[in-house]
């Protein structure tokens, strides 16, 4: 029997005419077998025919029944339980599923099948250690089946085996090399190993092969855009937009492209579109927020940085970042406290405290500065920076001692201010 693949990729826009063909010709085979089954209700055949047929109608309840009905008049047919399974893990089932599976493959022990979907249904629970077994056992009883190759590449993939997935995914391209899959996936892998030219090879490939598939192009644009290749990545953004208006992440990725391409208002633009199709797309308010700082509209920038935080409270950089537009509005005390919030968040967030430290010293807390760039040094010894404001801060306190201290080390890191400090403050 035929297997179940289940694909990576997002499925392929099949015709308007296939979709209603195949339909047809579902709700066909169901009423044929409602004569058949009225006529002969102890053909266990009858019932898994219409059971599939349910299935294929994504009508997993009526095909469950029908197939319940199939082995209660024939439990030995293993081709009935790897379709029950099927079912199962359709409903999220996935107890029932296994179980199923394991009665199959008790049945058939050599079946690659039973053992492949097993392996799919374990993937689904992530316990990728026990798939990878089964992908192994179908591998060996089926060594020319791509896509077992393939899924095995997935479970190693998620269990941070990048050159394993890779090998798989390859062999699965010997296999079959017109299957679009194993590229993408192998694409995926190259790009975790860094390897950027690897990956956009198979991001093309597989978007020659499957020119609809979103997947294909959104990671590509995403490729593209840490190579800063910003114009191509708006393109391979549109296509994926194209293929999926719905989603925002497209507007998201594209917003961001843009923003690389100081192209602020066409970043604000795709940032408001992500909103509209979600509003609770907390990436898109982050974005904006990024927008409206470089445009200087603070005011507007701590209101999308709030409504982040409101959907992520246990991020830092929400915090961090409302900090920052409040810090440019001299709201120090406000800045103040959300730099702190940062901090009880994530302890080594550096430049919370280096920035902390400008808010307090332009309250004239000059100590509480001072013990915020030490902090901040601490975690860098290399922030030149913040031995030049230290020492600032310090001459403040009348310590030109210390302040000169600081002013040379920032000199000797490369600080292109300390020169003139030193100058002036070190006679």
């Amino acid at each position: 029997m035929k297997k179940l693949t289940l694909i990576t990729l997002l499925f392929p826009v099949l015709a308007h005419a296939q979709i209603n063909a195949d339909s047809v010709k579902s709700v066909s085979t169901i009423k044929y077998y409602n004569k058949a089954i009225a006529q002969n209700p102890k053909d266990a055949s009858y019932y898994y025919k219409r059971g599939m047929a349910q299935f294929d109608l994504q009508d997993y309840k009526a095909a469950l029944a029908d197939l319940n009905q199939s082995i209660s008049i024939n439990p030995k047919n293993e081709d009935y339980f790897i379709d029950r399974g099927r079912i199962y893990d359709n409903l999220e089932n996935y107890k029932s599923s296994l179980a199923d599976y394991t009665v199959a493959i008790s049945l058939n022990p050599k079946s690659a099948v039973a053992y492949y979907d097993r392996g799919l249904t374990k993937r689904h629970l992530e316990d990728y250690k026990a798939a990878l077994i089964d992908y192994n056992q179908a591998i060996a009883l089926d060594p020319k089946d791509a896509d077992a190759f393939n899924e095995r590449g997935i479970c190693k993939k998620h269990l941070e085996d990048y050159k394993g997935a890779i090998e798989d995914y390859t062999q699965a391209i010997a296999i079959d090399p017109k299957d679009a899959n194993p590229y993408y996936n192998r694409g995926l892998a190259k790009n975790i190993l860094k390897d950027s030219k690897g990956a956009m090879a198979d991001f093309d490939q597989n978007i020659v092969l499957e020119p609809k598939h979103a997947d294909g192009w959104y990671s590509r644009a995403g490729l593209k855009r840490k190579l800063e290749d910003y114009r191509g990545a708006i393109d391979d953004y549109t296509h994926y937009i194209n293929l999926s208006p719905k989603d925002p992440d497209g507007y998201n990725g594209r917003g961001l492209a843009k923003l690389d391409m100081d192209d602020l208002m066409g970043a604000k633009e795709d940032n408001n579109k992500a909103i509209a199709l979600d509003p609770k797309y907390s990436p898109a308010y982050y974005n904006r927020g990024l927008v409206n700082d470089k445009i200087n509209d603070f005011s507007e920038a701590v209101d999308d940085y709030s409504t982040y935080i409101q959907l992520n409270p246990k991020d830092a950089d929400g915090y961090f970042k409302r900090g920052n537009s409040k810090l440019d509005l001299e709201d120090y005390k406000s800045a103040i406290a959300d730099y702190t919030q940062t901090l009880a968040i994530d302890a080594k967030y550096t430049d919370a405290y280096y920035n902390r430290a400008l808010a307090k010293r332009k309250l004239e807390d000059y100590k509480g500065a001072i013990e915020d760039y030490t902090k901040a040094i601490a975690l860098d010894p290399k922030y030149d920076d913040a031995y030049n404001n230290r020492g600032y801060a310090k001459h403040l306190l009348n310590d030109d001692t210390g302040a000169c201290a600081d002013f040379k080390k920032a000199a000797e890191l490369g600080n292109k201010l300390a020169p003139d400090n030193i100058a002036k403050y070190c006679k």
